[in-house]
């Protein structure tokens, strides 16, 4: 899971949609250039999920990667003001995610790009009721889907750590006269508790049961920009407190 840069996003949202040889040189280019800290953008096949911050217009809204197996990429978009603001941000959303398929191509020319091998879906979402929360929104999506893909994960682990350990457990102690070459353990047996369909789409929905109120989302992020500034070594002190 990855969280883009915003002047990565910015990149992606600002220059034009051009096929050309010469131009998606250009553009894989500069934004692998921006992208130096993780470098992930040179192992697309790699990103399970990415989230992606628009800005365009004077408004944020959030646009998800959602890689899966089997199935076409699938762009996810997040936004607050769905009203006024849906066609203008819905063009910025998909020139960004066609750009982003263009620079994972050109990094990894294995990948088949065209207008089929996506899918934009505009996501109903809890609504700003200001015209300047935009941004709090924009967190507050990535903050909820994000802890419950976490969540997701490690519940994920766990259950396959308990299935190897009882597995290990009966042939060990429930077997004392197996030998390896009679019966072997296997371990890509189907999982029954595996997550249904349904069940993995509501990891993508935010509802207004989700959300967390915009004082408190600033109140959060506050407090991670000051923890992290406290970290050793930490840039982000000098920066925030003058901006503040």
């Amino acid at each position: 899971y990855v969280y883009l840069p915003v002047t990565l996003t910015n990149l992606l949202t600002e220059r034009a949609l051009d096929s050309s040889p010469g131009y998606l040189k250009e553009l894989a280019s500069d934004a692998n250039a921006l992208d130096v800290k993780s470098q992930i953008l040179g192992q697309p096949r790699s990103i399970r999920v990415a989230f992606l911050p628009i800005f365009g217009d004077g408004h944020w809204s959030l646009l998800v990667y959602r890689n899966q197996k089997n199935k076409l990429p699938e762009f996810l978009h997040f936004n607050s003001h769905l009203n006024s603001t849906r066609e203008y941000h819905t063009q910025c959303a998909r020139t960004a995610l066609i750009n982003l398929l263009y620079v994972f191509r050109q990094n990894d020319p294995s990948m088949v790009i065209s207008k089929e091998s996506y899918k934009l879906v505009i996501k109903n979402c809890p609504q700003q009721t200001n015209g300047n929360d935009c941004g709090i929104f924009v967190c507050m999506y990535a903050y909820v889907l994000s802890s419950r893909l976490a969540k997701k994960e490690a519940k994920s682990r766990a259950s396959s750590m308990q299935d190897i350990i009882k597995r290990i457990s009966h042939v060990s102690f429930n077997s004392p006269e197996l030998h390896r070459s009679e019966q072997q353990l296997s371990f890509s047996q189907k999982n029954p508790n595996k997550d249904h369909p349904e069940r993995e789409e509501l990891l993508w929905k935010v509802k207004d049961k989700d959300v967390v109120l915009p004082d408190d989302m600033r109140a959060r992020i506050t407090n991670t920009i000051y923890h992290e500034s406290n970290l050793p070594n930490s840039r982000t002190k000098h920066v925030v407190t003058s901006r503040l």
